[in-house]
């Protein structure tokens, strides 16, 4: 395995030349929230803002659009209807398909979700999906562990998944998952066709073909909920912002799985472990970035 350090970050990350406009940092659609879990839509938004996408548009049902907008005012929004279940009506992905089809946006799906993700992903991802890249996390990974959308993914993927959800799309078990974990992260990789970042205690992050690249930052503090949505919207942040740059979802994955961890670190020092929370990354992540960007 090879390591990913400070250096390989500091190369990695998007730069923002001073002719440049919010085009120029690329867009992500943030499908995400529930009536049961708002607050990872929250997280997610804004993670994707800290990461420099350019624009970034949430889709969600009204009570988790209108709490989103009291947080990060900067989203755009796309109003869902919703079900019975209280998560998005999947009918209305056939919406956000046609609005984004001229688009090269980065879908990033999952997050909250709920019990309706397995119809709503199927919306967004089925029959030739319009996105440049993908970001699936959380409830999306359900979803495709039944194997229906494996075909569907865009080109540049990137899965997120925890050791449970890793062991549900290998249809093994965490046990196995975590006994193995290098070998678990490329199997991913090779069988998802897809960039893959097994998050845990030094998260793994594969591609097709391998290597696998360790990361080393990050501590226990980031053992609670929320902290999984603060990635996954850093990450699809960054791959937005590169993409003109010529990044790829590789060096996106690495660069926000690192950062994730080191600005985890830094909060500890603030916080400590035990009371820092998902939310409280964004500050260090700032002040990690200012020291990146000098």
């Amino acid at each position: 395995m090879q390591q990913i350090t400070r250096d390989v970050v500091r190369g990695q990350l998007p730069r923002r030349a001073a002719d440049t406009n919010k085009g120029s940092y690329g867009s992500v659609l943030a499908v995400a929230g529930s009536m049961a879990y708002r607050g990872a839509a929250l997280l997610c938004t804004e993670g994707a803002l800290r990461g420099g996408a350019g624009l970034v548009y949430l889709a969600s049902i009204e009570p988790v659009v209108q709490l989103a907008l009291t947080r990060t005012p900067e989203c755009c929004i796309c109003g869902c209807r919703t079900d019975a279940s209280g998560g998005i009506r999947p009918q209305d992905t056939a919406a956000l398909r046609s609005w984004f089809a001229d688009r090269q946006t980065v879908l990033l799906a999952g997050p909250g979700l709920g019990e309706n993700a397995g119809a709503v992903c199927s919306g967004l991802l089925g029959k030739r999906p319009p996105w440049a890249a993908a970001v699936l996390d959380a409830d999306a990974l359900n979803a495709l562990a039944d194997g229906s959308l494996r075909g569907e993914l865009p080109e540049h993927t990137v899965l997120t998944p925890h050791p449970g959800e890793a062991a549900r799309l290998l249809h093994m078990t965490t046990a196995e998952v975590q006994a193995d974990r290098e070998a678990a992260a490329q199997q991913l990789a090779d069988e998802y066709r897809c960039v893959v970042a097994l998050k845990g205690h030094q998260t793994l992050v594969a591609a097709p073909g391998g290597p696998v690249w360790i990361n080393t930052t990050g501590n226990a503090g980031l053992a609670r909920g929320g902290s999984g949505d603060v990635l996954a919207g850093l990450l699809a942040g960054l791959l937005a912002a590169g993409w003109q740059q010529g990044r790829t979802a590789l060096d996106a994955a690495m660069t926000a799985v690192w950062l994730h961890g080191a600005a985890a670190d830094r909060c500890a020092k603030r916080r400590s472990k035990t009371a820092m929370l998902p939310q409280d990354l964004f500050e260090d992540l700032g002040a990690l970035l200012v020291e990146l960007e000098a």
